[in-house]
């Protein structure tokens, strides 16, 4: 049996077999992009002020354990994951709260006095990271107009 007639259908084969698979091999990353960091680290912030507005509508007052919000947010738990920079901390009343949080693409922060937003803040650390910080509305202004008959 003449071995020629078969060389080009085992080179086909060998080809399919060890080559082709690593040109259509696709490369995932196992890493949180930059955005996909910085998005995390505005959501928990956004879901420790949910969590500490909830607190303070049952209770009265503002928690300082982070403990206790982060035991009832699963989420949030896997966003500590991060990692994050978490300070978080309440007035002598309870009735205040500041927390910052920090990651190596974004810091952010926010405080409440009562139940009123006092400050809230963003800042990207990276600046290629494809994120950027909501702006703020800008403030208005009413102007009262009346009628007369």
């Amino acid at each position: 049996m003449d071995m020629r007639r078969f060389l080009p259908i085992l080179l086909i084969a060998f080809a399919a077999l060890f080559i082709l698979p690593q040109l259509f091999k696709h490369s995932s990353s196992k890493t949180l992009s930059s955005k996909d960091r910085a998005t995390m680290t505005r959501d928990a912030m956004l879901r420790i002020d949910k969590a500490q507005k909830t607190a303070f509508e049952s209770g009265g007052k503002y928690t300082d354990s982070l403990a206790d919000i982060v035991a009832k947010d699963k989420v949030l738990t896997s966003e500590l994951t991060v990692p994050l920079l978490i300070d978080l901390s309440t007035g002598d009343s309870g009735k205040s709260y500041v927390v910052t949080i920090s990651s190596d693409v974004l810091s952010v922060a926010r405080g409440r006095n009562g139940a009123k937003v006092s400050f809230s803040s963003c800042r990207v650390l990276k600046s290629r990271t494809g994120f950027s910080c909501p702006v703020p509305p800008a403030p208005t202004t009413t102007t009262g107009t009346t009628t007369t008959k």
